[in-house]
C-alpha cells in the first residue's frame, strides 16, 4: 500500500503535460475547456503531494459525477472530447489498482463533498470502513475483474516459465558437475596407477604429502617439488646470514616463457623432534613479558630475541635432559629470531646475490612470490600468508616511524641491515590486501671497472665519465625504473677527487654515503620526504636543496629530480652556487623525453636547461627480443650552447657516444671522433689545456679503467671501491707530481707531451702491479675474505718482504711528491692571481 501511495504522485505528475483536448477540435470553447481540464489535473497533483487518499477520493468523484463543467452537450464532437478526457482520468485510476473505487453508501447518507471536506490529513482504514463502501459498480467492476484475471494468468505463465528455465539450468549444471567429477576421478586413477609402488598401497607420501608439509612455526607455504611442466636448468647453494646454507634450483616451464625459482630452507629438513622443540620455544617467546625496553629498539630487537631464544632453549634442554652442540644452538636461536622479529623466508630470498628484486602481489596466499634474477623475472615456490604480511608492515612502520593505514596506504623505507629499499601499498590503494616490492642495493659501492665487466659501459665510456666528474660537469643520469641509474651515479661519485665536499639529497637512502665516508670522502647526507607522501617531520626536496646551497661550495648529488626543486637546482647551476659537480637522476627514456619533462612539465626555462652539461641515458636492453633484460648505458649526449630562443631537442643535443645493439657496446659519436665536443672544450679551457691534451687525458683514464677491469676478472677485490679509490688517488698524485716536475702548465699553444702521458701511465701501472700483489698476499695471509680499504692498507704496510725495486719505486714516488708539492702550490697561487687579474 505504501509503495502505491508513493507511486500515485508520480502517476498524476506524468499527466500534467499531456494534451487534454484533441488537436483536431475546432470548437470555440477549446481554449476554455483545455484550461479547466489542466486545472483539474494540477489540483490533483497538488493534493496528492499532501494527502494521497484525499486525492484518490477527488479523482473518484470527478469520474463518478463528471464534474468538469465546460462540456458543451450540443455537438457529438464535444461529447467525444469530453469522453476522451474522462478516459484519461480512468487511465490514471487503473494505474493505481491497489486503491479501491470509492462510493458513498446509501446507508451513510453522506455526500462525497462532505467526506472529502471532513477528512483532514491521513484517512485511516477504519474511517474508510465507516464512510465508504469498497465495491466496484457495473461495467467498471467487470472490466476490472477481467483485467485482474488476465494479469493473474500472465503472472502465472511467467512464473511457470521461470521455474522451467531454472529447472533446466540446474539440470545442466548437475550434468556438467558429474562430467567434471568423472574426468577428475579418471585422472586421479591414472595418476595413481602411474605413481603406484609395490610398497605403497594407500598413498605416495613423498610425492603427494611431503611437498605440502611446512614447519609449524611458519605460516608461509613452500612447495618443495617441481611441477610436471618444468625442466631442470641448474642448482646451487648460497650462504645466507649467520652461516645459513640454502639450496636453490632453477627450472624452466615447458608451456610458457618463464623460469621457476625454487628455494629450500634448512628448516624443511629438520627432524620432527627438532620442529616440536622450536615450536614450543616459539610459544614461550610469544608469552614472554620483557623486563626492559630493549626489544622496542628496531636496531637491537633482533639480537634481543636471539638472546631470549638461546636462554629459553638452554632451559628447555636442561629440563628435558637433552643436549645439542653450540652450532645447533646458534642456528636454532637464529631461526627463531628470523621468524619472530626478522623477515622470515624473505630474508633467504634477499640473501641470494643473483636476485635484485622481490615482488609480493596481493592476495599473497594465492599468488607466488616473484623474484628478478640477473635481469629476468621468475616465479618462485614461496606463498606468503596474510599473517606474514601484517607482521612485516607492522615492523616496517616501527622502523621507519612513518604512518601506514587506510588514510596513508603507502609506506617507503630503507632496511640498512639488508641493503634493501622497501615499498608497501595497502587498502584502499590495493583492494586485495598488502603488496610489497623489495629492491636490493649493492652491499658494496659500484665502480666503473665493475660496470665495465658487467657490460653496462665500455672502457672508453668509463674514462669519459671519470673525466666529466673530475672536470666538475653538471650531469643528469636518466632512465626507466630499474635501468641502473643509481648504480651508475654511485660509481661516478668515486671519480670526484676526495678533496671536494659532497652533499647528497635523497628521500630514500640508496647512495653509499657511509662507505664513502669510510674511504675518506667528505660526504654529508640530507633527507627529504618521500616522493609519494609527506610526513610532518620531513622536509621537502626544495627546502633541502636550498639548505644545501647555503652549506658552501660542494659537489651536489640529488637522488631524484622530479618536482619544484628542479627550478632551484637550475637556478643554482646557472649562477654557480653549486660550486662543483652537480649530478642527479631523473626518470626518462631519451634525451628528448628529458627535455620535454624538465622544460614543459616542470617549468624550467629552455635557457636555464643549458646549464646541464651532459645527459646519460640508462636502458634495459632485451638482446634479440629475449626475456632476459640487460642494464646498459645507451646514450651519452652533451647540451650545446647555441643561442636559440626555443630550440628543438634535436638542435640542443649532440651524441658523444651511442649504443650499438648488434655489438652490445658503446661507440664514439661523430662529435667526439672529430674533436668538436663543446663539453670537452669547456673542461679543457677550465683546466688551461688544449682539446688534444684533454682527449689524451680521457684516453689515459680509459687505459687505467680497462687495466683495473681486466685484473679484476681474476682478482675481484680490485673492482671494489677500496681498491678503485686508491687507484684514483694514486693517479691524481702522480699527475700532480709530473706536472710539478715539468715546472709548467699546458696551454692551447703548448700541447702536452706524449712522453708525459706515457710516463704517467708507466708509473701508475708499476704502482698498481705492486698494489695488487700486496693485496693478494694480504688476502692469502688472512682468512681469504676481502677486507676493507683500511685493512688492506694496514696489511700492505705490515708485509715484511719487499723486492728492492719495489722499495726504490715507492721511495722515489714519495720523495718526488714531497719535493714538488710546495712548488706546485706556489704555481697554483700564481696561476690563480693571473686569472683574477685577467
Amino acid at each position: 500500500m505504501l509503495y502505491d501511495l508513493a507511486g500515485f504522485k508520480g502517476t498524476v505528475a506524468a499527466y500534467r503535460s499531456i494534451e487534454v483536448v484533441p488537436e483536431a477540435c475546432a470548437c470555440p470553447e477549446k481554449k476554455a475547456c483545455s484550461l479547466e481540464r489542466k486545472e483539474i489535473i494540477a489540483s490533483l497533483s497538488e493534493t496528492v503531494g499532501t494527502d494521497p487518499l484525499k486525492a484518490r477520493l477527488e479523482l473518484g468523484e470527478l469520474i463518478h459525477k463528471k464534474k468538469a463543467g465546460r462540456v458543451p452537450e450540443t455537438t457529438s464532437i464535444c461529447l467525444e472530447c469530453s469522453e476522451c478526457f474522462y478516459s484519461i482520468l480512468n487511465e490514471i485510476e487503473e494505474k493505481i489498482s491497489c486503491f479501491p473505487e470509492v462510493q458513498v453508501t446509501r446507508k451513510s447518507g453522506k455526500k462525497i463533498e462532505t467526506l472529502i471536506k471532513n477528512t483532514p490529513g491521513e484517512i485511516t482504514p477504519a474511517s474508510l470502513s465507516r464512510n465508504v463502501s469498497l465495491s466496484l459498480s457495473g461495467a467498471g467492476k467487470k472490466q476490472e475483474n477481467n483485467r485482474q484475471e488476465n494479469e493473474r494468468k500472465e503472472n502465472q505463465r511467467q512464473e511457470n516459465e521461470r521455474k522451467e528455465n531454472q529447472r533446466q539450468e540446474n539440470e545442466r549444471k548437475e550434468n556438467q558437475r558429474q562430467e567434471n567429477e568423472k574426468k577428475e576421478n579418471q585422472r586421479q586413477e591414472n595418476e595413481r596407477k602411474e605413481n603406484k609402488k609395490p610398497d605403497d598401497n594407500f598413498f605416495a607420501y613423498e610425492s603427494r604429502i611431503k611437498s605440502h608439509v611446512r614447519p609449524p612455526f611458519s605460516s608461509s607455504r613452500i612447495y618443495t617439488e617441481a611441477p610436471e611442466n618444468t625442466e631442470f636448468l641448474e642448482c646451487y647453494d648460497i650462504n645466507g646470514r649467520e652461516g645459513r646454507n640454502l639450496e636453490v634450483t632453477i627450472y624452466r616451464y615447458t608451456d610458457r616463457p618463464e623460469r621457476l625459482y625454487m628455494i629450500r630452507p634448512p628448516e624443511y629438513n629438520l627432524r620432527q623432534e627438532e620442529l616440536r622443540l622450536l615450536e614450543k620455544i616459539r610459544r614461550k617467546m610469544i608469552r614472554h613479558r620483557p623486563k626492559d625496553l630493549a626489544f622496542a629498539d628496531p636496531t637491537g630487537a633482533r639480537e634481543y630475541f636471539k638472546r631470549l631464544a638461546k636462554d629459553l632453549l638452554g632451559e628447555e634442554l636442561l629440563e628435558s635432559g637433552k643436549a645439542c652442540s653450540p652450532d645447533e644452538l646458534e642456528s636454532y636461536a637464529d631461526l627463531l629470531a628470523r621468524y619472530t622479529n626478522g623477515l622470515g623466508i624473505v630474508e633467504d630470498l634477499l640473501s641470494d646475490a643473483r636476485i635484485t628484486d622481490v615482488y609480493i602481489n596481493a592476495p599473497a596466499d594465492t599468488n607466488p612470490v616473484h623474484v628478478v634474477m640477473e635481469g629476468e623475472e621468475c616465479t618462485s615456490n614461496v606463498f606468503l600468508s596474510q599473517d606474514d604480511l601484517d607482521a612485516l608492515v607492522s615492523r616496517f612502520r616501527t622502523i621507519s616511524g612513518r604512518p601506514f593505514g587506510e588514510a596513508v596506504p603507502v609506506l617507503e623505507l630503507n632496511l640498512e641491515a639488508f641493503g634493501v629499499r622497501v615499498s608497501v601499498i595497502g587498502d584502499p590503494l590495493s583492494a586485495n590486501g598488502l603488496a610489497y616490492a623489495f629492491r636490493k642495493h649493492s652491499l658494496t659501492p659500484w665502480t666503473l671497472p665493475k660496470l665495465i665487466n658487467t657490460g653496462s659501459i665500455s672502457p672508453f665510456a668509463a674514462g669519459f665519465l671519470s673525466f666529466l666528474m673530475d672536470g666538475q660537469a653538471s650531469v643528469l643520469v636518466a632512465g626507466e625504473v630499474g635501468a641502473g641509474k643509481t648504480s651508475l651515479m654511485s660509481a661516478m661519485l668515486l671519480e670526484i677527487p676526495q678533496k671536494y665536499r659532497i652533499l647528497t639529497i635523497e628521500d630514500t637512502h640508496e647512495l653509499p654515503t657511509e662507505q664513502l665516508q669510510e674511504l675518506g670522502w667528505k660526504v654529508q647526507g640530507m633527507s627529504s620526504h618521500s616522493s609519494v607522501l609527506k610526513s610532518g617531520a620531513e622536509m621537502s626536496p626544495e627546502t633541502a636543496l636550498r639548505a644545501a646551497l647555503r652549506l658552501g661550495s660542494s659537489s651536489l648529488v640529488l637522488g631524484e629530480v622530479r618536482g619544484p626543486e628542479v627550478k632551484v637546482l637550475y637556478e643554482a647551476m646557472q649562477v654557480g652556487n653549486a660550486g662543483n659537480s652537480v649530478i642527479g637522476t631523473i626518470h626518462g627514456s631519451s634525451v628528448e623525453n628529458i627535455y620535454e619533462r624538465v622544460v614543459h612539465t616542470l617549468g624550467v626555462p629552455p635557457a636555464s636547461f643549458k646549464a646541464t652539461d651532459a645527459v646519460i641515458i640508462c636502458s634495459g636492453i632485451r638482446p634479440g627480443g629475449s626475456m632476459k633484460k640487460l642494464k646498459r648505458v645507451s646514450r651519452i649526449s652533451e647540451v650545446t650552447g647555441k643561442s636559440i630562443e626555443d630550440p628543438e631537442p634535436s638542435e640542443l643535443f649532440r651524441d658523444i657516444m651511442y649504443y650499438g645493439a648488434a655489438q652490445d657496446c658503446l661507440f664514439a659519436g661523430e662529435v667526439l671522433e672529430q674533436g668538436q665536443s663543446e663539453l670537452i672544450g669547456k673542461i679543457a679551457r677550465k683546466w688551461g689545456i688544449s682539446i688534444d691534451s684533454a682527449l689524451k687525458n680521457i684516453e689515459l683514464r680509459t687505459r687505467i679503467k680497462e687495466r683495473i677491469a681486466a685484473e679484476g676478472i681474476h682478482r675481484p677485490f680490485l673492482l671494489e671501491a677500496e681498491a678503485v679509490s686508491e687507484a684514483n688517488n694514486m693517479f691524481w698524485l702522480l699527475s700532480d707530481s709530473i706536472k710539478a716536475g715539468s715546472g709548467r702548465f699546458e696551454t692551447d699553444n703548448e700541447p702536452a707531451s706524449r712522453d708525459e702521458t706515457e710516463e704517467l701511465y708507466r708509473q701508475w701501472e708499476t704502482w698498481f702491479e705492486n698494489f695488487s700483489r700486496v693485496c693478494t698476499g694480504a688476502e692469502k695471509k688472512g682468512t681469504g675474505k676481502k677486507g676493507t680499504g683500511k685493512q688492506l692498507a694496514k696489511e700492505r704496510r705490515t708485509v715484511p718482504e719487499k723486492r728492492p725495486i719495489e722499495e726504490k719505486q715507492t721511495a722515489e714516488i714519495k720523495q718526488l711528491t714531497q719535493e714538488k708539492l710546495l712548488e706546485k702550490e706556489k704555481l697554483l697561487e700564481k696561476e690563480k692571481q693571473l686569472q683574477e687579474t685577467k
